[in-house]
């Protein structure tokens, strides 16, 4: 019963640590946003970088969440947590609570993103229009330059 205990109050700590972690992501997904409507992007590369940092951390307390998570069934001799009495474990009641939050933060940042994405395609886009019109530009001003006409003779005596 301690170790059930242990395993729960553990499991709740990463899972409190992992919400801070999905604030953090909301926030930078937030300033991405931003940026694109304001600079288009300018900041993005390290925005980016930032939010990968954060998801690295994401991913380790994922791991150590699955092993007690684990750990957990195997202490509580069942397959799934929707098996266990919560009247006798309460805690897990919490638990429960904790990661359908997190999975709704997840499912927020995920539409965020989505109109991030579309938005920046949509920036990108604008870009290679511009591009291409500079580039036909030069290929125009090319075209009205005067030829470099060489009136000097060249004779090369070919005889020995």
């Amino acid at each position: 019963m301690k170790k059930v205990s242990s395993t729960i109050i553990e499991l709740l700590s990463l899972l409190e640590k992992k919400r801070e972690l999905f604030d953090s992501i909301m926030k930078i997904t937030l300033d991405q946003k931003k940026d694109l409507e304001e600079n288009k992007g300018d900041k993005m590369e390290d925005l980016v970088g930032q939010k990968q940092t954060v998801i690295n951390s994401v991913d380790e307390i994922d791991r150590s969440f699955s092993e007690g998570l684990n750990l957990l069934k195997k202490h509580l001799n069942v397959q799934t947590l929707e098996e266990v009495d919560f009247t006798k474990y309460p805690e897990l009641r919490n638990l429960k609570l904790k990661v359908e939050e997190i999975m709704s933060m997840a499912q927020d940042i995920i539409l965020i993103e989505k109109s991030n994405r579309e938005k920046l395609v949509s920036v990108m886009n604008e870009m290679k229009r511009e591009i291409k019109q500079i580039n036909t530009g030069k290929r125009s001003i090319k075209a009205y330059e005067k030829a470099n006409i060489n009136n000097d003779g060249i004779y090369i005596d070919r005889k020995k």
